[in-house]
This record gives C-alpha cells, sequence and structure tokens, in this order.
C-alpha cells in the first residue's frame, strides 16, 4: 500500500540517515518545519515497534550466513573423525550423496524459516523448529531407515548436529525493534493500541536513527505534504499505516476511515498444485479419518435421533452457492436449524457428542467430499451461510474478495481468531480472510496447517 508515495521517496533518499549534532528529536523538527500541527492530537509520536525482520530496517547477516555455511563442513567432519578416530578422506567420498541431500534439507530450512519470519506473532524459535521439522527431520528419518553402515551412521548423526546448530543460531539471533515516526490522523491512529507498538522515550530519541515515517497517505499528502517530501530528501522512507498495520497484525485494514483494497497476485500453477495437494492428503489421511469416521456416526446415533450428516447451503468460489456437509453436532429438530444464524457460546442445541466433535474438529472430516468435488480445498476463507453472506455483503466492506479463492476446512481466521458470532468479529474475521486471499503461497499454506494441528489439540475458537 506504501509503495506508490515511498517509491518516489525512496529514489530522492541518500542510503543512510544521520542524527544531528544538536540532538533535536524528528518530532521537534517536523513540528517546526510544519507548525499547524502542533495541536498535542496530531503532533508526531515515536515509536519502538516489533516488526518482521527484513520489512523496514534490512538487516546484515554476513555473520549469519558464514555461520550457517560452515555448519555442515564442520559438523561432517567432527562426526567422521568421531567414527574412525581420524579423519576418513575415504569415508567422506563415500558418503558425499547423502551429503548433498543434507546440504539441500539444511538450505531448505534455512529459505522457509526465512519466509516464516515475515509473520509477527509466530515466535522466532517457533518458526525454525517448524522448518527443520519438514526439511532436516524427514531426511534424518530417512537415514535412519536405512540398512545400518558408517556412512549412514554418519549421515544420521550429521543431521542430529546441524538439527541442534540450527536451532540454536536461532534461538541465541536477535532482530532490533524498528523505530518509526507517526504522523496522527486517520488510519495511523489505530497502530497506538496494537500489540508490538510502545512509544519511545525523549532520551530514546536521540540515540537511534529513524527507520521511516508513518502516515495515512490518503489523509496526509494535503496536510502533511511538503513535511514529508522534506524527510524524504533526507532518507528518510515513508510507509502508509495500512502497510505498518498489516505487518503487525497479519490482516488487510478495513474499517470506514480507509480505502482498503486487495490486490492478488495470480499464481500460474498454484491452484493446480494446490488441487494435487488437497487429493494427496485426503487419500493418504483415510486409513486414520475412515475409523474415526465410523466411531463418529455410531455415537451421534446412538446420542439422539436424526440423520448423522447435516447439509447446509453456504457460499463458495466466485459466490456460487454449494451443499456443505459436516456431523450433525445439535439435536435435530432444534429451533433455527433451517435458518441461517451464528451459534452462541455454549449453545444448548449442541448435544454431548456434538460438543466433543466440535472441539476437536472431528465434525468437518465429512467435507472432504466437498473437497474431492471441487467446492471446497483443504485450506482457504471459511465458507459462510447463505443467508449471512447476503448480510454481510451490505454491510461488511470488500466482504465479496474472500470468494475470490475456494473456501477451506481450516483458513487463516480460524487458527487466529476462533468463531466469531456478530458483525465486529466477521470484520476482523474478514481482515484475517483477505489477508490470505492477498498473499497465499505454499508457506503460508503450511503455517495454516500447522496451527490448525495445535487448535485442534487445545480446542481454541469451538462453539
Amino acid at each position: 500500500m506504501h509503495r506508490s508515495f515511498s517509491t518516489l521517496m525512496k529514489k530522492l533518499s541518500a542510503p543512510d540517515i544521520q542524527e544531528e549534532a544538536s540532538g533535536i528529536s524528528e518530532s521537534e523538527e517536523l513540528q517546526a518545519e510544519n507548525p499547524s500541527q502542533k495541536s498535542s492530537q496530531s503532533d508526531p509520536v515515536r515509536v519502538s515497534v516489533a516488526l518482521p525482520p527484513n520489512r523496514i530496517i534490512r538487516t546484515r547477516q554476513i555473520w549469519s550466513k558464514l555461520l550457517h555455511a560452515a555448519a555442515l563442513p564442520v559438523i561432517v567432519g567432527g562426526t567422521a573423525f568421531w567414527l574412525e578416530s581420524e579423519l576418513s578422506v575415504t569415508l567422506l567420498q563415500q558418503a558425499w550423496p547423502v551429503m548433498a541431500l543434507l546440504a539441500a534439507a539444511y538450505v531448505g530450512a534455512w529459505v522457509l524459516n526465512s519466509k516464516l519470519e515475515r509473520y509477527p506473532f509466530l515466535n522466532q524459535f517457533e518458526g525454525a523448529l517448524l522448518s527443520v521439522s519438514v526439511t532436516l527431520l524427514p531426511a534424518g528419518g530417512l537415514f535412519a531407515a536405512m540398512p545400518g553402515s558408517p556412512i549412514n551412521t554418519l549421515a544420521l548423526l550429521a543431521t542430529l548436529g546441524s538439527v541442534g546448530w540450527y536451532l540454536a543460531e536461532k534461538f541465541l539471533h536477535r532482530y532490533r525493534n524498528s523505530s518509526l515516526l507517526i504522523l496522527p490522523g486517520g488510519v495511523s491512529d489505530r497502530l497506538f493500541g496494537l500489540p508490538g507498538v510502545s512509544k519511545e522515550q525523549k532520551t530514546q530519541n536521540t540515540k537511534r536513527a529513524c527507520d521511516g515515517i508513518v502516515a495515512d497517505l490518503h489523509e496526509s499528502i494535503s496536510t502533511h505534504g511538503q513535511l514529508l517530501a522534506n524527510q524524504s530528501m533526507k532518507g528518510i522512507p515513508t510507509y502508509h499505516a495500512g502497510y505498518i498495520y498489516e505487518l503487525l497484525t497479519a490482516r488487510v485494514l478495513l474499517g470506514a476511515s480507509c480505502k482498503a483494497s486487495v490486490d492478488v497476485w495470480k499464481r500460474r500453477y498454484y491452484p493446480y498444485v494446490r488441487r494435487a495437494v488437497d487429493l494427496t492428503l485426503i487419500i493418504l489421511s483415510l486409513p486414520l479419518t475412515l475409523p474415526i469416521v465410523a466411531l463418529t456416526a455410531a455415537a451421534i446415533r446412538l446420542e439422539s435421533q436424526g440423520p448423522v450428516l447435516f447439509w447446509q447451503r453456504r457460499v463458495g468460489r466466485k459466490g456460487e452457492t454449494f451443499q456443505m456437509v459436516k456431523f450433525r453436532s445439535m439435536y435435530h429438530g432444534n429451533p433455527g436449524e433451517e435458518s441461517d444464524v451464528f451459534a452462541d457460546k455454549g449453545d444448548d442445541r449442541v448435544t454431548r457428542v456434538g460438543r466433543f466433535i466440535r472441539k476437536f474438529r472431528i465434525d468437518e472430516i465429512p467435507q472432504f467430499w466437498n473437497v474431492i468435488k471441487g467446492e471446497m480445498s483443504l485450506i482457504g476463507p471459511r465458507p459462510e451461510q447463505a443467508g449471512l453472506v447476503e448480510k454481510f455483503d451490505d454491510d461488511v466492506t470488500l466482504y465479496e474478495n474472500r470468494h475470490l479463492v475456494r473456501p477451506g476446512i481450516t483458513g487463516w481466521a480460524q487458527v487466529l481468531q476462533g468463531y466469531v458470532a456478530d458483525k465486529e468479529g466477521t470484520r476482523h474475521k474478514l481482515e484475517h480472510d483477505l489477508y490470505y486471499v492477498k498473499h497465499q503461497s505454499v508457506t503460508l499454506d503450511l503455517l495454516i496447517t500447522y496451527l490448525t494441528l495445535k487448535t485442534i489439540v487445545t480446542g481454541f475458537g469451538a462453539r
């Protein structure tokens, strides 16, 4: 969002920013250039912001890269020396194919973790652990399954050493917060209450360089245009408040005071890859899900009368309606069964079996049928009831844009926010959904899968 204005600014800016020797803070300097903005409500505010790395501050990672580059030779050489009591060149020559696989897994963990770091709520060590879980650990499992030999022993020990080395480096590495100057007004005011944003003291202002100015560019061009241009000439970039909001919350900013848009980068082959992955995962999961389906169906029939499955009209991709299927979790014939309404917390229409299968998301398993038919995907915005969609289309800005992709059994809003039952909750849920529509990728799908497993264990957001 910030790029159209910021790109022009950056072309004029110097690469580095130096503080004035006089010790005058940016907020005081900006007020001197724009005396009309001296009221307490419009004074620029210097804040410390915990943003994802390499979004505002470009970190110098040369030492980290050298550390990673040195990891495998040191670990492999040390392991070979420990096994043979000497540095065996012959053993290393024979082991190069498995070492090449291990090197590829190590690089894959590094690349994946750099992508996961863009999500602010994900713990740095947790992201590193997820990265090695889908790269280095499968490689180690492959080595462990091979017949015993010195080469396989070397590979397995080297894998364990690489995992430990990688996690230790990520655990010890720390990023500094960004120091930003916020121009109040419009969307910018919504940043002050967000987690990770704290006001800096005046003594801090004179010690650190300002990393950028944050403003509502839809509101501030007319009132702060000259001020922003002057600061850009001094090498200070400008960012739209909506962009910072998105980095901090992993949501697309919506509201009456902002002009939001969703630009979807169309990946040519991504939908076909997603479709193939959906079908493959469903087939591979059948040995686990079929017994669960049989036991759940029997429990539902034994507890209450009525059908095992519940069908409801939902809205999918491009606004097309379809019949979504779930395990029945409420008493048959309950008031509101045929109506499009939200479920309340502690809803007395829910059966005991229904409460259990809702908590652990077992009631969603029959939707594999909708995925096989192509009406849904495993991951995407949750399909909403048709009657509620008609209402939200009129009341909530950009609500129809969540239908640009296939709906999913699980999604970004489900794992971060859980169940909602009012208009304000629906607006926040839409901000999550639009973030997914805008940034859908293999990395984001992997993260949602991981968070879904955590959700199943904790029962977060169930009704």
